[in-house]
């Protein structure tokens, strides 16, 4: 069967990071698991996998933000293999949701419980724990295994690049596709998906008038509008003064774009193309919204198409690009996403061992079960078979390509204090705020940053 071979990414990029990221969705509860065991087929990750670094048995423990069932089975699954191959490494793993794994990850890391090897996003994320001086500067083992360094996606691998070192691995990624409900548009009378954001807003009356919501919102979290404006902001705003902004190289978040984007969101939350509990509703309430035929479209990101997949069939469901704003001053065809790393704990007792379970982790064998499995987009070049992919996987990556650059997350962009305050008018823009009175306050927060770094 002819299959895909994902080359590297290679798009003009902006790699500005920040600290707070909400990128996906997930269940908050932990789920603990100590995989072990033999299994009948052994990993074959390479011979990093199957060449532990000593022959005392050690126990690595690993953190993830995947509790959900079906991916704690597949992580079970990894670390099965994983110590039938390396039978002097246990892994002892734990996993906890999206929010609160940004608070439970800096308590471990000051215990006694403190894990091997840690998730985090991209970004000031990143430079958080390089600061704190709680991750493993891991160059010399990418410097020392070629083979390892170069199947990395070179653009998610300098992510993980702050001053010059490497502080983690990218083990996946992520970007975003409006998803839409077949039955919902057809029943709307809608025959083409809209290219244009004035398409949009006559695709959303119509999706109304048919009974349905047009876009189903869950921002009880508020990253998920931080999303949508994630890719306004690109697009509404000339990409010298989103670097110089982001940055706080210039504080001053005055271009007219920032309050236009936020005033785009804030237009389909007063026409009703959003559900009016947007604040109050969960992200997976939003989800099930299109998935029961209940709301037309949602903003999802790619690693939860399986989910449409899964409740709709093949062909109930499909997707289309955030449609672009016509005249206005950004950057066309971006696309938003970025990746999910993996740190070593710089407190570790045994870093070669860790290094070998992410070895493992990002080998081919690995990375391709991840993307067949939950349909997740692979941080490496590996092959892929399109056949085992979800319907859409294949062609997005082979969009992002060709893309001309990555938008990454806004709350991943900028300096937490600052996306704090941003990510507040996420919510207060469906209340009594508008644009410009959020960016007011950005601007605000930005300038004493600014100044208190200074």
């Amino acid at each position: 069967m002819k299959k895909y071979r994902w080359l590297a990414l290679c798009l003009a990029v902006v790699m500005c990071f920040g600290m707070l990221a909400g990128c996906g969705s997930s269940g908050d509860a932990p789920a603990e698991t100590e995989a072990a065991g033999e299994t009948e087929a052994a990993a074959e990750g390479g011979d990093e996998a199957a060449a532990p670094a000593s022959g005392d048995q050690v126990t690595i423990k690993f953190v993830h933000k995947f509790p959900e069932e079906n991916r704690m089975k597949f992580f079970e699954e990894v670390v099965a293999n994983f110590e039938a191959a390396n039978p002097n490494i246990k892994i002892e793993m734990t996993a906890y949701g999206d929010e609160e794994i940004k608070d439970k990850t800096r308590v471990l890391l000051g215990s006694a419980d403190a894990p091997d090897i840690y998730f985090t996003w991209s970004g000031e994320r990143i430079t958080q724990y390089v600061d704190t001086g709680n991750t493993l500067d891991i160059s010399s083992y990418l410097e020392e295994d070629s083979a390892w360094k170069d199947s990395f996606n070179p653009v998610m691998l300098e992510a993980c690049n702050k001053n010059g070192s490497y502080w983690c691995v990218p083990w996946d990624y992520s970007s975003k596709e409006m998803v839409y409900n077949k039955a919902v548009f057809e029943a709307a009378g809608i025959t083409e998906v809209p290219t244009t954001w004035a398409q949009l807003l006559e695709d959303c009356e119509k999706i109304k008038a048919a009974g349905y919501v047009p876009i189903a919102m869950g921002n009880q979290y508020p990253w998920v509008v931080c999303h949508y404006l994630t890719s306004l902001n690109d697009k509404m705003v000339p990409k010298d003064v989103i670097a110089k902004n982001y940055s706080l190289e210039d504080p001053n978040f005055t271009d007219p774009g920032y309050a236009q984007a936020m005033d785009l969101v804030k237009e389909l939350y007063d026409k009703e193309y959003f559900n009016q509990d947007a604040n109050s509703a969960t992200w997976e309430m939003s989800q099930s919204m299109v998935q029961e035929g209940k709301a037309g479209m949602i903003y999802e990101e790619v690693q939860n198409l399986v989910n449409y997949n899964s409740a709709l069939g093949e062909e109930g469901w499909g997707y289309f690009d955030l449609p672009e704003v016509e005249g206005a001053a950004g950057e066309t065809g971006y696309i938003t996403g970025g990746p999910d790393v993996f740190m070593v704990n710089s407190a570790s007792a045994h870093p070669d061992e860790a290094i070998t379970f992410l070895k493992y982790i990002t080998s081919d064998e690995v990375q391709a079960k991840m993307a067949y499995e939950l349909g997740f987009l692979p941080a490496t070049k590996v092959e892929l078979d399109p056949a085992q992919c979800c319907p859409g996987i294949v062609d997005i990556i082979e969009k992002n390509l060709n893309a001309p650059g990555m938008s990454e997350w806004l709350d991943c962009v900028l300096n937490q204090t600052v996306s704090e305050t941003w990510l507040e008018g996420c919510q207060t823009i469906f209340a009594d705020d508008d644009g410009a009175s959020v960016m007011e306050k950005v601007t605000a927060t930005a300038v004493e940053v600014k100044e208190d770094m200074e």
